[in-house]
């Protein structure tokens, strides 16, 4: 979610701690260990992807910058500068990533088609643009065929772009933040940012229907980044209730973490550098960096 967009819910902010705190809606997951803050201060980071050696990219929002942590105990370097308010991170390999841009206040008019897709040199920090006229591009992910999704959490807005380089603008009419891919590739994952919701997406035909209900006391929570694990389990962000949720491969929700800092998007760890399989690094718009131990159950040591 954009953060110069939080005064426009503020009131959905209050009301849904309120509720949360009156009636959890959800069990806890078993087994989960304490979560921990890595950093602090780092700024509005929007969203994070791990590269191939196991390094950490981040993107942070209202700088326009990417920062990198070369491993678990490294101090986070800016590597790119000059990105207009950067969203989602896809990985090309240890060298670049795509990341989406215009990720503000223009996702409130897709007609606009104010945000796009750049490339960035990892190695010399230049920012490459490759693809204009989206929504928002605040979360984005690519398939195996090579479209990319771009979602648009301020309006009902969720894109496509096929190979061809063509914009599919609103290819389908669906409040869409977080993505995330099955593993046949066949499913597009979606939070739903206001009401919260997770829906799956059938890239075939279109369809969408509900994946996990959310619970009644969690409408207002604000779903925000998404990402999936081998054994096709969900993690969900709640921006506003400052949780983590896990989804079962059926759509059963359980409590990872709670307390969370304006939390805005999950990434599985990864072998290398000192990161753990089992464990979820959460980012935050408030500058924290959480790690969530234990998090992933039957982590999959190398992913690919």
């Amino acid at each position: 979610m954009k953060l110069r967009c939080r005064p426009l819910v503020l009131a959905a902010l209050m009301f849904a701690g309120g509720a949360h705190a009156a009636d959890p809606g959800m069990p806890d997951c078993a087994g989960v260990g304490a979560v921990r803050v890595l950093h602090e201060g780092l700024g509005a980071i929007e969203s994070a992807a791990f590269l191939p050696s196991g390094k950490l990219v981040m993107a942070a929002n209202l700088k326009g910058t990417l920062l990198r942590k070369d491993s678990l105990a490294a101090v986070p370097v800016q590597v790119a500068s000059g990105l207009s308010t950067p969203g989602g991170i896809v990985v090309n390999d240890e060298q670049s990533v795509m990341v989406g841009t215009g990720n503000g206040l223009g996702g409130f008019f897709p007609s606009a088609g104010a945000a796009g897709i750049a490339q960035v040199d990892l190695q010399t920090g230049k920012v490459t643009p490759v693809i204009k006229g989206l929504s928002m591009a605040n979360g984005l992910v690519r398939g195996a065929d090579g479209s990319y999704y771009a979602s648009d959490d301020l309006a009902a807005s969720l894109d496509r772009v096929p190979p061809n380089g063509t914009v599919q603008r609103k290819w389908l009419s669906l409040n869409s933040n977080g993505l995330a891919l099955s593993k046949d590739g066949r499913t597009l994952f979606v939070n739903q940012f206001l009401p919260a919701g997770i829906k799956a997406v059938s890239l075939p035909d279109g369809a969408v229907t509900t994946f996990a209900k959310v619970p009644v006391q969690r409408a207002l929570a604000g779903l925000d980044g998404l990402d999936i694990d081998e054994q096709g389990n969900l993690y969900v962000v709640a921006y506003f209730s400052g949780e983590l949720w896990r989804a079962s491969p059926s759509g059963a929700l359980c409590r990872l973490a709670s307390g969370l800092s304006l939390p805005s998007a999950p990434v599985l760890g990864r072998a290398g550098q000192g990161f753990d399989p089992a464990s979820l690094y959460v980012m935050s718009h408030s500058g924290r960096l959480y790690e969530v131990p234990n998090a992933v159950p039957n982590p999959v040591v190398a992913r690919p």
